[in-house]
């Protein structure tokens, strides 16, 4: 499952990134410390990309949050 996936299951909740880098890399897989946020940080690209009307917000030291984005004030 990917991150995105992982975050539309829990929308509009916290997800670990022990839970994401559990779903997300096999047990015993040598991984880079800083694979989950690369990972995100493209997703977060391509989201605005597209103008996705949700936007994903990093809870520091605990993990993420998809939520709605705030609309622009006309």
């Amino acid at each position: 499952m990917g991150v995105l996936e992982q975050l539309i299951r829990r929308f509009e909740h916290l997800v670990s990134k022990d839970t994401l880098e559990m779903k997300l890399y096999g047990f015993g897989e040598d991984v880079s410390p800083n694979s989950l946020e690369a990972n995100v940080s493209r997703l977060r690209k391509r989201l605005s990309n597209y103008g996705a009307s949700v936007a994903i917000e990093t809870i520091r030291g605990s993990g993420y949050l998809l939520s709605m984005r705030e609309s622009d004030p006309v």
